[in-house]
């Protein structure tokens, strides 16, 4: 009978299997050749910053629908609650860079197959330290809520058109109240 003798690894087979296990390894972490500055980019606008602008930017238009109430004929004081669905959020410009990699191959008995594979990396652009916005996109209001002295009936129907108008919110998520 015939016995096939099996090959033991040697010390460089061994060597090439480690090798290439440890490169698996490393590939494996995405961040792990990756400098600070870089890692640092992706942060773009902390959450608290942008609750803060959000607050803000709902102030301001509060007041500046008071200011608008109190010139309509009749109306002596204006209280106006404004809630908003989102936070501020800032675009911020992006150089991207496309690979592709295509591989054709063909067998012995002249069968082919071909596989492409799509890289994209995406860099914030930036200009100094800081990432170089291309528009920052204020809230969208959710409800508006005003609680008006003095006003008619006919100048409440106007009051919330205006409103809807204004911040292009529907009709039932404007409440007028008035005495």
């Amino acid at each position: 009978m015939d016995k096939k003798s099996k090959k033991e690894p040697g010390v460089k087979e061994w060597a090439i299997i480690l090798a290439a296990g440890a490169l698996l390894l490393l590939l494996s972490v995405p961040d792990l050749f990756k400098r600070e500055e870089e890692k640092a980019v992706n942060t773009v606008v902390p959450t608290q910053q942008s609750e803060i602008q959000t607050e803000e930017y709902a102030e301001r238009m509060e007041r500046k629908l008071e200011e608008m109430l109190l010139k309509v004929e009749g109306v002596t004081s204006v209280k106006v609650v404004i809630t908003v669905k989102s936070t501020t959020e800032k675009v911020v410009l992006q150089d991207t860079t496309t690979d592709t990699d295509t591989l054709l191959e063909e067998d012995g008995e002249g069968g082919q197959r071909s596989s492409q594979k799509t890289t994209e990396e995406k860099k914030a652009v930036l200009t100094g330290e800081m990432p170089y916005l291309t528009k920052e996109l204020t809230p969208k209001v959710e409800g508006v809520v005003a609680v008006i002295s003095g006003a008619t009936g006919e100048s409440v129907l106007a009051i919330t058109e205006a409103v809807q108008a204004l911040f292009d919110v529907p009709a039932h998520k404007v409440k007028i109240i008035y005495n």
